[in-house]
């Protein structure tokens, strides 16, 4: 359906329709007005089990054509009805329409899709009982006709009808839209049209349109209900940097349909996939300079960490006999192979084992996966436009317990400039000054917002990445603490944290690599 007064509607051979319809004896009148105007209204044509295609609808206009010695009508395979034939209920319980600017759009765009539930009135008019909305976006489109079902019904069932089609109207899920979205831009759907379908930017649109062309995205795009355009983008991306990790991700996925946390599994795919490039990155780099690099395996009992030599650092340990390098997160740590024999005096905390390694370095990148994920959601949150107002009830409460409280995570970390610079880009500060700021509260709801966003940044920072540890390395029992009761409160206003931030939330252990540290486990050394 065209979204102009002009609309443009399929046509199908006359000779076509008279092979299987009688027309009856042509108008003058009729015959007349198609002459000088042409057929406003298509022929309503449905086809029968033989293939044939019956008039529904039409057949004075099918007999002027014939008169007239026209080679097509237009024709329509749904009934419709002029939006001019058409009359509000009166008794409309929907009082407000909400025709928001997208709906708008998309109704301008597609036309009106499903068909509007009309009924006779007493006096005999055609009377709306659902699709209110549907009809007054068409009006102001533009648009000629509409599809319609009939149905009798009195004054008391109208009524009833209008509350049981609005109330029992289930919307689509996020997973089931983005997987119909995706299989329409694989059929040919155009950017314009998906963009006036689900109310999105026409940027966002193309976005659709190239990931398609992703197998990864399209394999998991109906498995994945909580993965976002950004982090089907993101498995694009990998599927060409990274096949190897685009297809480890989208099997994870697959293997686990109904877990929440699809989209931390594709963040921490790449997390993991830029680790290795500058692993490897590095690895270059030390090679061209003649470092002895080892495995993990190969380090002697004894062996320690250049860094937890008292007085010594990579570069200045460099002549050492026993420096070698051993693979870390992102890049190769320095060790010393045996810091008595080399004169240096060892440090006094045991030696990981390799498996406790291990589920460091993946506890980190647990962590980094998380706090990507939580500062994005952040800065959705404090950029909304509008919010409930128990959203923001909940903020003042939750500042003004942080005040009462003399908390010094505000008085050491509020003026860090990490947090001046994150609380910034939360409200598209560019140069932050308390002027600028003040001048961005100019709403009691901003202002809420703000207070509480200068607490989050305060305890963002505060928030070391070790504090999911529980061993001798953790960042400390405090910060843990009041990491977790922050992560709480994110909880309240609607985040989903993550298992690591769950394990901080809850005051539990977490362990990032139960399989790998299996053995050590039996042995009672399992790192918390």
């Amino acid at each position: 359906m065209s979204s102009t007064t002009s609309t443009v509607w399929p046509t199908l051979a006359v000779t076509e329709l008279t092979a299987s319809n009688t027309p009856p004896p042509a108008d003058p009148t009729l015959t007349e007005n198609i002459a000088a105007c042409g057929i406003s209204d298509p022929l309503y044509v449905a086809a029968t089990e033989t293939g044939a295609l019956r008039v529904i609808d039409g057949l004075r206009r099918l007999a002027a054509a014939v008169a007239l010695g026209l080679a097509d009508v237009p024709v329509t395979h749904r009934p419709l009805i002029q939006v001019t034939a058409l009359t509000v209920h009166p008794g409309n319980v929907r009082k407000d329409l909400k025709i928001s600017a997208q709906f708008a759009k998309s109704i301008a765009v597609s036309g009106v899709r499903t068909a509007i539930q009309v009924t006779r009135a007493p006096g005999g008019e055609l009377r709306v009982v659902d699709g209110h909305r549907r009809l007054a976006a068409a009006v102001k489109a533009g648009i000629t006709h509409v599809p319609y079902t009939y149905e009798d019904q009195d004054e008391a069932g109208q009524m009833l009808d209008m509350v049981t089609t609005a109330r029992h109207r289930a919307a689509l899920t996020g997973a089931e839209e983005m997987a119909a979205l995706f299989e329409a831009a694989s059929l040919g759907a155009d950017a314009t049209q998906i963009a006036a379908a689900a109310a999105l930017p026409v940027a966002r649109a193309k976005e659709i349109k190239n990931l398609v062309k992703s197998e990864q995205v399209r394999a998991i795009a109906a498995r994945a209900p909580r993965i976002d355009l950004e982090e089907f983008a993101i498995l694009a991306e990998l599927e060409k940097t990274d096949p190897e990790a685009a297809a480890q991700a989208t099997a994870e996925i697959a293997a686990h349909p109904d877990d929440r946390h699809h989209g931390w599994i594709v963040r921490r795919a790449r997390i993991d996939s830029q680790a290795r490039a500058k692993l490897a990155a590095h690895r270059a780099e030390l090679e061209a300079t003649g470092a002895k690099i080892r495995s993990e395996d190969e380090l002697r009992e004894g062996a320690t960490w250049v860094s937890r030599l008292p007085g010594l650092t990579a570069e200045s340990h460099a002549e050492c006999q026993g420096q070698v390098w051993v693979a870390g997160s992102s890049r190769y740590e320095a060790y010393c192979t045996n810091p008595a024999l080399y004169g240096h005096i060892p440090a006094t905390t045991p030696k990981a084992t390799a498996a406790q390694r291990r589920a460091t370095i993946e506890g980190g990148k647990d962590w980094d996966t998380a706090e990507e994920i939580r500062h994005e959601w952040l800065a959705k949150f404090f950029g909304k436009a509008r919010r409930p107002r128990a959203e923001s009830d909940l903020m003042t409460t939750i500042t003004a317990r942080v005040l009462m409280s003399g908390a010094d995570v505000i008085s050491r970390r509020a003026t860090h400039p990490k947090s001046t610079r994150r609380l910034s880009g939360w409200f598209g500060i560019t140069e932050h000054s308390g002027s600028e700021a003040r001048a961005r509260a100019v709403t009691p709801a901003k202002a809420v917002a703000m207070a509480f966003a200068a607490v989050a940044t305060a305890y963002e920072q505060h928030a070391a990445r070790t504090v999911w540890r529980t061993d001798e390395h953790h960042a400390g029992s405090e910060v843990r603490a009041t990491t977790g009761e922050y992560l709480g409160w994110l909880v309240s206003l609607g985040y989903l944290p993550s298992p690591i931030e769950q394990a901080v939330i809850d005051g539990k252990p977490y362990n990032p690599g139960a399989t790998a540290m299996a053995a050590d486990a039996a042995e009672g050394k399992t790192l918390n």
